[in-house]
């Protein structure tokens, strides 16, 4: 039974812990991971920590290729600083970040 044990616990690393590059408070982890978007500088995640806020205000996209899609900003409810957006409304070549935390690589350690 031992070994078996040891196999799960190296199959499930532990959650890595995304910090606010501003104040260090923890932001959301590896848990929640979907991936990695290198051509828009962010990652995305499921969910996200308590000590983010979302200001409700949408607004227009105005990254390249993303014309039409509506995000919401997401910012550190310690520091003020901007951490990203969730996508709201995206066109279909960007579905697949509907509705997820997209964190700016800049805002997030």
């Amino acid at each position: 039974a031992e070994p078996q044990q040891e196999r799960q616990a190296e199959a499930a690393p532990m959650p890595m812990v995304f910090m606010c590059a501003g104040c260090r408070r923890p932001v959301g982890d590896t848990s929640s991971w979907v991936s990695n978007d290198e051509e828009g500088g962010c990652i995305l995640l499921r969910s996200a920590a308590a000590s983010v806020a979302v200001d409700p205000e949408r607004k227009v996209s105005k990254l390249p290729g993303e014309c039409g899609c509506m995000v919401e900003t997401l910012f550190c409810s310690g520091c003020s600083r901007t951490l990203g957006s969730i996508y709201r409304c995206t066109s279909r070549n960007l579905d697949y970040k509907r509705d997820l935390f997209c964190f700016s690589i800049d805002s997030v350690e």
